[in-house]
């Protein structure tokens, strides 16, 4: 009677019961690595209030409302990290996912419960991981056994012919949970079933297999066992190949065998790895499951499991007594028989074939959430990277020249204010002839004097301040060639001189043919204008690229093979956080951006737009639909420069504006004058503890709330731009002997086009490169070549992977070409041997003049 009221009382409940969640999930989050506790279960305890502090904050509104708690209830999360607090919220959404599930299970143990003494023994367990449990995987196993069988199963055909076997079976498997049968459980004949099985034998042993095959108990036990789990990888006999490339129509036959024999061929190459690979389930690393995966699914690897049968049925025979109160035996030999036998059928029909794919199937999703996590950290580290107005002279009327590289369409050519704001845009065609080339040289000429002599009124005429030109340069097909007539331009007038910056042009096609787009350049035709989109990415990467969809910035790995629903849900939600971070000036940002303000639709975003410009943050409230909470969420990371409130300009939540006031006469610092507040930061810990121990008292909050508005005030006066406080990730490049400084390197000579030539200069050293991915097991690498090279982790030296950033120039050494021409790397400075042995006898061979050295032949790039 108590577990039936108790489960009764469970779904009755209105409201969640947060202690219950906070103690069942606190150990899937480990403890921050500022935490210094001496004690590991007073940080657990502390980890499992501040988890039941935070669960309430983000039921309403799990996602939007994260860069608000993060940023403006950091006394409630504490000791919770961002990432925790993410990882909380997702938590919260798959919890709720589940609650139809979850209280159709919490009925069917309702209602067994009067009639199951081993759940009542059980019941607190069992209660405790349906109300918790976010894995749909664990509340299946726990409703398996009240689950009715499938139409024209085995099962159900021996209902219809054999009715009294399956009562006899069930009553057999009831009886299994009590010690007497003396609770009602009387359709169940040791004599009766005896003579049944003489006859039924097989179909008995199908009855009972499908109950154990049901039992949480046994599977718990059989999933214990995945670490001993291998998996077992071969090369397809079937071919490779993408689905649907074995059938081609007769008219087309031929032109469809060439291309199912090139699809083939390349993708033996990309799985060539894992043609003959044997691997504990647990070591697999997270990027070669998805590459194993994606092998599997175009037929070229085939995937087997390893286990040891024996002990797993052992140990799922031994579970099956413990939770059977041990009378699976009742001292009956044929009855220990049946069981055997029926757990023998269980594993090898139904067990065995469930559970290695369910371990496989976790396997991948572990690994997607790990890809997309890792396509989210390098999004945010793009779009965080620090403006480069300031690389270009600091001067408001400085100019840059952006280049789109292209073959046929010519080069697509921008000159851009340091604001962004359109000057000139222009086509460069140099393909063709002698006059065409020259043609295409005067015109890119003409282009750099024009920004030089920008350059140079704005710097008040000297033209020594001018002669350094920004040249922001797109990183697709044709690189190479852009930066040579670059080069035949300066070369040939010594007044011009460049600094060629690389930019990823990923995705300014996307937005060259947008709506915004069209509505800023009427008159021109989308390939046009993507030299805008590539210039501005330098200019101010964050409020460029969130115009961009982030799936089209190229930096993740695998994201064809991932969820797409939860990658565009996790990179929107990392979009919103990076424009938290950063603010938005309401009355000069794009829509684009607006619309990535935390808990702004797009509706709500484009009436704030309409609405501007605004004289204070409290003119929000009187936008149409923008109610209180919303107004709480997002008010903060909107801005209102020269407006009414000096502190509406700050990172200072409006809540907080009346203890700011009161910090701002205490400390005596003054909003526009950061020295002010810069006397305070080296003995900042002394004196602004005690400023906010003494506002706590005065104002009636936290102390931890009274320090969080001290730190977004200092901040706001001295730096309000977070993205200049970033740490700029490699050595130092002001000395050139630093590792991975770009400084003393070269760009790769224009005479090395391919990759069959670099093997005849390896090891080829200090050579510019740019960061273009950031995965776990290395950074891609674009050094001039069409395809990037890998600089694998252990090639790293001292140096962090985590402070690779996209988009950063590095120096680095060309080590080795495999022979599908794979292209590994090594930082500079660190003096790696060659990789590739094939490599080494080339090195060799050049060394004794043996090398060819006849013209290079290009390879033909798509645009």
């Amino acid at each position: 009677m108590r577990y039936t009221a108790l489960l009764l009382n469970s779904m009755a409940s209105t409201t969640t019961n947060w202690n219950k969640l906070s103690r069942a999930w606190v150990n899937d989050f480990a403890l921050p690595s500022t935490s210094k506790s001496p004690s590991p279960q007073l940080s657990k305890s502390s980890l499992q209030t501040a988890i039941q502090r935070t669960l309430p904050l983000l039921n309403e509104d799990p996602i939007t409302s994260v860069p608000f708690i993060c940023r403006y209830r950091t006394d409630v999360i504490h000791p919770l990290s961002t990432k925790q607090v993410f990882q909380l919220s997702d938590y919260i959404q798959k919890y709720q996912s589940l609650s139809t599930l979850r209280n159709k299970i919490l009925q069917c143990l309702a209602s067994s419960s009067n009639n199951n003494q081993r759940l009542q023994q059980n019941n607190e367990t069992t209660v405790l991981r349906v109300e918790t449990s976010i894995s749909k995987s664990e509340l299946d196993d726990i409703y398996a056994p009240f689950k009715p069988p499938a139409k024209g199963t085995l099962e159900e055909r021996i209902k219809t012919e054999c009715p009294e076997l399956v009562v006899q079976i069930d009553g057999l498997w009831s009886r299994r949970d009590n010690n007497n049968n003396d609770d009602g459980v009387d359709d169940y004949d040791y004599q009766q079933l005896k003579k049944m099985l003489k006859i039924y034998h097989d179909k008995a042993v199908i009855l009972l297999a499908n109950r154990i095959a049901g039992d949480a108990n046994v599977i718990d036990a059989i999933m214990d066992q995945r670490k001993y789990c291998r998996v077992q990888v071969k090369q397809s006999t079937g071919g490779g190949g993408s689905r649907g490339s074995a059938k081609a129509s007769s008219t087309k036959g031929k032109s469809a065998s060439r291309k199912s024999a090139s699809s083939a061929a390349t993708t033996t190459t990309s799985t060539s790895t894992y043609h003959d690979y044997n691997n504990k389930i647990s070591n697999i690393q997270d990027h070669q499951v998805l590459a194993i995966r994606r092998g599997v699914d175009q037929k070229a690897l085939k995937l087997t499991f390893e286990l040891n049968d024996d002990h797993v049925k052992r140990t799922a025979l031994q579970a099956l007594h413990a939770s059977s109160n041990n009378n699976t035996n009742n001292n009956h030999a044929f009855v220990s028989k049946l069981y055997r036998d029926a757990l023998e059928d269980a594993w090898t029909r139904l067990l065995r074939k469930r559970c290695t794919s369910r371990l496989w199937k976790e396997k991948c999703q572990h690994a997607e959430l790990r890809a997309i996590e890792v396509f989210c950290e390098n999004l945010n580290k793009a779009l965080l990277a620090p403006p480069a107005a300031e690389m270009i002279g600091g001067d408001s009327n400085k100019a840059l020249l952006a280049l789109d590289p292209g073959f046929k369409a010519g080069i697509k050519a921008a000159i851009l204010s340091s604001e962004g704001k359109t000057l000139v845009l222009e086509t460069i065609k140099f393909l063709g002839g002698a006059t065409e080339r020259e043609e295409g040289k005067r015109k890119l000429s003409s282009l750099l004097e024009r920004v030089q002599q920008i350059n140079n009124n704005g710097s008040g005429g000297s033209s020594n301040d001018g002669n350094d030109i920004c040249v922001v340069l797109g990183n697709g097909h044709g690189t190479r060639e852009a930066r040579q007539l670059l080069k035949n331009v300066t070369s040939q007038n010594s007044a011009l001189t460049v600094d060629i910056h690389l930019v990823s042009e990923a995705g300014a096609s996307v937005w060259s043919v947008t709506e915004a787009a069209s509505d800023e350049f009427p008159k021109e035709t989308p390939a046009s204008i993507a030299a805008v989109s590539i210039g501005r990415r330098y200019l101010n990467p964050l409020a460029e690229l969130v115009k961009v969809p982030p799936k089209s910035l190229g930096l993740g790995m695998y994201q064809h093979d991932l969820s797409e629903k939860v990658l565009d849900d996790k990179l929107t939600l990392t979009s919103i956080d990076c424009v938290a971070e950063v603010g938005v000036d309401v009355n000069s940002c794009s829509l684009a951006i607006l619309q990535k303000v935390p808990s702004l639709t797009k509706t709500l975003a484009q009436k704030v737009f309409n609405a501007r410009p605004l004289k204070s943050r409290k003119d929000l409230l009187r936008v149409k639909g923008l109610g209180d909470k919303t107004y709480e969420n997002a008010a903060a990371f909107i801005r209102v420069a020269g407006g009414v409130e000096p502190l509406d300009n700050t990172m200072v939540h409006p809540e907080s504006y009346d203890l700011a006031r009161w910090l701002l006469k205490e400390l005596q610092w003054e909003l526009n004058d950061a020295t002010s507040a810069e006397k305070d930061r080296d003995s900042k810990d002394e004196v602004l503890r005690a400023a906010a121990k003494k506002a706590a008292k005065k104002c009636t909050v936290s102390e931890d709330r009274a320090h969080s508005v001290i730190e977004h005030l200092f901040f706001s006066i001295t730096s309000p731009d977070p993205r200049t406080r970033k740490n700029s990730g490699v050595a130092s490049t002001s000395r050139p002997s630093d590792i991975g400084s770009a400084a003393g390197c070269a760009a790769l000579s224009s005479g090395i086009s391919t990759a069959d030539k670099l093997r005849d200069f390896l090891p080829h050293r200090n050579i510019i490169g740019t960061v273009r991915n950031v995965v776990d097991f290395g950074a891609f690498i674009d050094f001039g070549l069409e395809n990037d090279g890998l600089l694998h982790r252990s090639k790293l030296g001292p140096v962090n992977l985590g402070s690779l950033l996209v988009g950063q120039d590095i120096g680095v050494d060309i080590l080795g070409v495999s022979k599908d021409n794979k292209i590994s790397l090594g930082l500079a400075g660190l003096n790696f041997p060659v990789d590739d042995a094939d490599a080494k006898k080339r090195s060799l061979s050049s060394a004794n003049g043996k090398r060819g050295d006849g013209p290079v032949s290009k390879k033909k790039r798509r645009k």
